[in-house]
């Protein structure tokens, strides 16, 4: 009896200290080729889907290969579905810090959004709406079962909705923030390639987004100027998905 004991421990012990092989995407990326690690990592996210874990992987090494647009929009979107993620708050630190990218600063609400996925307070606030609903609606039907009960479950499901109406509108918020992706962008008075520049804007730096209007977009900079751009010069965080190929150069 004791040996099977023995070799059962020593089973369980192999299973837990069991370390998962590295992937191909880590592989390159510990040998300092950025491009193939970028290449797989891509092909990983397309055939088993985006995590936030692999977004931010891939947004270091889009760093590394001097692409300022990519790598913010990946750690941007790793914040989307994990909103602690540490390497994507570390990414854009980083940015902000060594590489000059400019982020607006957030607002109280948009600090509070993001304790959950903008997905998991729309759930908290619906399930709360019609929880008080349904607190209110019974009673009506039948009078002979009022009581406390229902009360304190009003009180409940609408504390939770006061408690997800400030997530929700972080999250409103911060969906409508954008990453230039193309560099020496130019900040203009009016929605025409004529507009008289006001300011200039680098790849990477994130701009509000307000309105379009004639193939451009009216962006407000994380200094607080508003002006003009180009549609196509700047990607909207908010949405799935790996960055979208603007004519980016190819990688070396």
């Amino acid at each position: 009896m004791k040996p099977k004991f023995l070799s059962l421990v020593f089973l369980l012990l192999s299973v837990l200290t069991v370390v998962a092989e590295p992937t191909a995407g880590e592989i390159a990326y510990a040998q300092g080729d950025y491009a193939s690690a970028v290449e797989h990592w891509q092909e990983q996210g397309n055939r088993d889907g985006l995590t936030a874990p692999l977004l931010s992987a891939l947004g270091n090494a889009e760093w590394k290969l001097g692409r300022k647009g990519r790598a913010v929009i990946c750690w941007e979107r790793a914040l989307l579905l994990d909103p602690r993620d540490t390497v994507a708050i570390a990414g854009l630190r980083h940015a902000q810090t060594a590489g000059g990218i400019e982020r607006p600063t957030a607002s109280w609400s948009e600090n509070y959004s993001a304790f959950l996925r903008a997905d998991t307070w729309l759930i908290l606030a619906g399930v709360s709406f019609w929880g008080m609903a349904l607190c209110v609606a019974l009673p009506l039907f039948s009078p002979k079962n009022k009581g406390a009960w229902y009360q304190r479950g009003l009180v409940t499901f609408a504390t939770l909705l006061a408690l997800s109406l400030p997530g929700l509108w972080g999250s409103h918020t911060s969906a409508q923030r954008a990453v230039v992706r193309r560099a020496d962008v130019a900040l203009r008075l009016t929605p025409t390639a004529q507009g008289e520049p006001v300011s200039g804007l680098g790849e990477g730096d994130i701009v509000r987004t307000e309105r379009g209007f004639n193939g451009h977009t009216r962006v407000q900079t994380a200094e607080g100027k508003t002006g003009w751009v180009r549609s196509g010069e700047v990607e909207a965080i908010w949405g799935g998905g790996l960055p979208a190929n603007l004519d980016q150069k190819a990688a070396p």
